[in-house]
């Protein structure tokens, strides 16, 4: 179908090659198209999205949603309604559909799946409706079942999404525009899956983009550090851009570096010490600028590529997988410096980005910058920041360093005084973080002390993200000299009005007498005072902290929590 023709689908509401569609859709829809009040149009739509109004209606926490819920949401002053078992608030998108309220208000308050797929199933609702997502629509039985650990031999680590649909059964068949409709397959035999259900193995849910909707997931934990871990990937494309997805497993903190040289693509994924290489022998050419996103709670790698000539492609090329090897060094990079503004009196952001292709860290992480001066190599570790608490128009391929100039210091002197264009050498990531240890937390209690906030940053948007649901609090305790030492204040002040389960405590060790919040430094006194307000429960695994600063501060911090009743499971220490 060409694209003149799905743009007269979207507006129209039917097929020009179907024919007759008087039997699906409504008179009313067909003349209800004319009557869009201006202002009201596609890009009216997506300013609107676009401009913070929350669209929920349930300020933006994706949750589970049952039949007799979704069934009460069904008046033009609160619609709801289901598409592939997920759960949008229709009701400011009503005044926008093309084909009429009263057509779009057919499938208020119940699992509109069928009706959409008799009047438009080649519309990309979700892309549409994605900032109306409410939540997952509950259902009794499962719709897919995927063993992510165990059901694959070792040479199929890696399997391209054609093959892995094989190994999957879905309850109802699901159509798509580019992909056709797959004969139902079971994953495994009955009498083999009757004894998985009987196994202590864990059921969670899991979504993945597009066709394939909602999962429902039997996951064990992660595996152990001297098992590579398994990959799958898959690749969709416009006429313009190519996109190369990489699933890697929930919570997995997967990190990626992508670049283009002499038409392949070259994708380096790194889990948990592991390195895999996937290169991608083109069927075109595409510009060398790249962008690489990381979705953490889904595992979910996207790198997207513009197409060089405007064109549908036959496939994304030849794509041959490395073999899974141990990280035993880290690359050095070249880094071009971007920008570099001053955040407080004495710290700069550095915003730099790789000088060849894309690069995306896993969460809490950090990369080491190596400078040689004076004929000697000096090195410095930071935690890059994401682009939430960047100020500027955010590039998600850069790297954004929070750098606290020291007068008397060697490096830091250098790094603040860049100019944009400058190179730079880092390498990385470093780090021991997982992120399947925040797998069950609830609350999560971070203790920085300055820079020492930024690895905190990246845990605090995604605890609070929308598809994370299980959090209940995340309490920062932030430890400065000074009023105008705390970075991102502002941020942060903003953060916890918008979102009540945000909770940020300054305490500052030199205030001045206008200064209203606490004072003080990390002691065995303060600590359980300002735990108190909040009733930590230390025994509870539901609770998570984590410690970032100087040395000192660490080594008390560590000792006041454990000397609480916190044990070390719960707790990660951030060290350079």
């Amino acid at each position: 179908m060409s694209i003149r023709k799905l743009l007269c689908c979207f507006i129209c509401n039917r097929c020009p090659d179907s024919g007759d569609t008087s039997s699906t859709v409504s008179n009313e829809a067909k003349n209800n198209k004319n009557y869009l009040k201006s202002g009201n149009g596609l890009i009216d739509w997506i300013r609107l999205g676009n401009s913070g109004v929350d669209l929920t209606g349930v300020g933006g926490r994706v949750r589970m949603i049952h039949p007799s819920e979704l069934k009460q949401h069904n008046t033009k002053n609160d619609a709801w309604l289901a598409i592939r078992g997920r759960v949008y608030n229709i009701t400011q998108y009503l005044p926008f559909h093309p084909g009429g309220a009263e057509e779009l208000m057919r499938g208020a308050g119940r699992d509109a799946t069928e009706l959409f797929d008799k009047i438009h199933p080649w519309i990309n609702y979700d892309s549409l409706l994605v900032k109306c997502l409410v939540g997952t629509l509950r259902v009794e039985t499962q719709d897919i079942f995927f063993d992510a650990n165990d059901s694959f031999p070792e040479s199929d680590l890696l399997l391209p999404s054609s093959v892995t649909r094989e190994r999957i059964v879905i309850r109802n068949q699901l159509t798509n525009y580019t992909t056709p409709p797959r004969k139902k397959q079971p994953l495994i035999p009955e009498d083999d899956f009757l004894d998985a259900l009987n196994t202590s193995v864990e059921l969670e849910e899991l979504s993945l983009p597009g066709y394939l909707g909602s999962l429902k997931v039997f996951k064990k934990e992660m595996p152990p550090e001297d098992v590579p871990p398994a990959l799958f990937y898959d690749w969709e494309q416009t006429i313009n851009q190519l996109t190369i997805t990489v699933y890697t497993g929930p919570l997995s903190n997967p990190g990626a570096y992508s670049r283009v040289t002499e038409r392949n693509l070259l994708i380096e994924v790194t889990i948990n010490g592991w390195l895999r290489t996937i290169k991608v022998l083109l069927e075109e050419n595409v510009q060398e600028q790249l962008q690489t996103k990381v979705c953490y709670h889904s595992g979910k790698i996207e790198i997207k590529a513009q197409k060089i000539e405007i064109k549908t492609w036959k496939s994304c090329g030849e794509i041959i997988i490395g073999s899974p090897t141990k990280m035993t060094s880290h690359k050095i990079l070249d880094y071009k410096v971007v920008r570099n503004n001053m955040l407080t009196h004495d710290s700069w952001m550095l915003t730099m980005a790789p000088r060849t292709g894309c690069i995306a860290l896993p969460l809490g992480h950090h990369i080491r910058v190596h400078q040689t001066i004076a004929g000697s190599e000096y090195v410095r570790s930071y935690t890059p920041v994401n682009e939430y608490w960047d100020e500027e128009t955010a590039n998600t391929g850069d790297l954004r360093l929070a750098v606290k100039r020291y007068d008397n210091g060697i490096l830091s002197p250098m790094l603040t005084s860049l100019n944009p264009g400058e190179i730079l050498k880092a390498a990385g990531p470093y780090g021991t973080f997982q992120l399947h240890r925040l797998k069950s937390t609830k609350t999560i209690y971070l203790l920085a002390a300055g820079t020492g906030i930024t690895p905190m940053l990246g845990l605090i948007t995604f605890m609070l993200t929308r598809s994370n649901p299980k959090c209940d609090n995340v309490h920062l305790l932030y430890f400065n000299k000074t009023e105008k030492d705390i970075m991102f204040h502002d941020k942060m002040t903003l953060l916890a009005n918008e979102d009540k389960r945000f909770n940020v405590i300054h305490i500052l060790s030199n205030a001045g007498d206008t200064w209203k919040g606490r004072k003080g430094r990390i002691s065995a006194k303060i600590l359980p005072e300002i735990f108190g307000e909040h009733t930590i429960d230390y025994d509870d695994d539901t609770s998570f902290a984590c410690i970032c600063g100087p040395k000192e501060f660490t080594f008390i911090s560590l000792s006041i929590l454990k000397n609480l009743g916190v044990e070390e499971s719960f707790i990660h220490v951030f060290i350079g």
